[in-house]
């Protein structure tokens, strides 16, 4: 779990571990193991926000130039508009043609009709022109020298289901301290790991031991439970490069989903089965 850089504070921080302490359940099953402040001038010099959030630049920087037949068919039957017909441009094209800066494209609000979430990324219609991931430019210039950035990790024996309402609890105790609206999404705020894949994601891009090293992959559960089913870490760094994957439901037929929200609430057992029955991984260029 990670407290964005323009939220970080001990504050925010004190509110979350109060909602822990609070709870005489939590509290028994729940420990801080993991505690560091990351200064922007490491962020950047790991570039580590740029590694994270590899795929969702790529298209910030291409748009719809990498939307697959898929997304394409998606796009169109949510808008109601031909893919062919729209004006998609990601972010940073949007800085450039539709003369937004950083701070006011993160900042363009939208009714939820007009936001769609697909493969990971995020088209924001605004007016005739639809923008893809309007956030990052703003995220980026957010990771810089002045800023920090707090990790954490928490242990626990609770099951999927429980931590999500651990995780909205802390919402409520930050909403009830005027530390976030109503109206505003808790992952301005903070980020927290939903999935096993998204484990592995976070820890190699904001764990580190005390050298500043990142720390070893084998520590990560997930990522030796993966290894001892015969993926090889090569297999497993790239599962984690491309990892929008293709399914087939029995009902809605073909789709595609990164495995980050494909896996969304599960354990190790099932995240890795949905893994092995996908069809197919779009590697992008």
């Amino acid at each position: 779990m990670y407290l964005r850089p323009e939220t970080n504070g001990i504050e925010v921080e004190s509110v979350m571990m109060r909602t822990i302490q609070s709870s005489s359940f939590y509290r028994e099953k729940v420990q801080l193991v993991y505690l560091a402040n990351l200064p922007g001038s490491f962020i950047g010099k790991k570039r580590a926000i740029e590694k994270h959030y590899h795929l969702k630049i790529m298209f910030a920087k291409r748009g719809g130039k990498l939307f697959t037949a898929y997304m394409k068919h998606q796009f169109s039957e949510f808008f109601g508009i031909p893919f062919e017909k729209a004006s998609i441009w990601g972010a940073f094209e949007a800085l450039r043609h539709m003369g937004y800066s950083r701070t006011g494209l993160f900042n363009i609000w939208v009714p939820h009709n007009e936001l769609l979430s697909l493969n990971g990324q995020t088209i924001k219609r605004v007016g005739d022109q639809f923008i893809v991931n309007y956030d990052i430019p703003a995220i980026l210039m957010k990771n810089r020298d002045d800023t920090d950035m707090a990790v954490m990790i928490l242990r626990t024996d609770l099951g999927p289901e429980s931590i999500y309402q651990l995780m909205m609890n802390m919402v409520d105790s930050l909403k009830n301290q005027g530390l976030l609206s109503d109206g505003e999404a808790f992952t301005r705020v903070f980020h927290f790991s939903r999935s096993p894949f998204e484990q592995i994601l976070d820890g190699i891009g904001f764990i580190y031991n005390q050298d500043g090293n990142h720390i070893d992959l084998n520590s990560i559960n997930f990522y030796t439970y993966l290894l001892e089913r015969g993926i090889s870490p090569g297999e497993i760094e790239k599962i984690l490069k491309y990892p929008i994957f293709c399914f087939q439901d029995p009902e809605n037929g073909y789709y595609e989903k990164t495995i980050y929200t494909a896996t969304y609430g599960m354990g190790y057992d099932e995240a890795y089965k949905k893994l092995i029955l996908s069809e197919g991984q779009v590697l992008l260029a």
